[in-house]
């Protein structure tokens, strides 16, 4: 039993051939895509909220800070914006009902 626990984890027991060149090209290009990625969410953040009269930079930057570092949270971040966001803009006239939109 203990010698199972000793065998290698890839047959022969080589080092794997890979190229560090392609490994740090494939870094580099993950990170422009994250980085575009978290900031388009936060550019789109920030301008529903200002829409919406919320603190906009804090959102903005919030969302798409989270999102670049750590993102699986920024993902929850961002579910929590548009949960919290509320559903009126500043932009939408009120109804004689007092509701925003109208029935279909």
């Amino acid at each position: 039993m203990l010698q199972l626990a000793l065998l290698p984890l890839q047959a022969g027991g080589e080092a794997a051939n890979v190229d560090s060149t392609a490994v740090l090209v494939g870094m580099i290009i993950g990170l422009i895509i994250g980085g575009l990625i978290a900031a388009g969410a936060g550019y789109w953040v920030y301008k529903d909220a200002s829409k919406r009269e919320n603190n906009e930079l804090l959102w903005g930057i919030g969302v798409a800070a989270t999102l670049f570092l750590v993102f699986p949270i920024g993902i929850l971040v961002l579910v929590a914006y548009v949960i919290v966001r509320g559903d009126e803009t500043g932009t939408e006239p009120m109804q004689e009902g007092g509701a925003a939109g109208g029935d279909w």
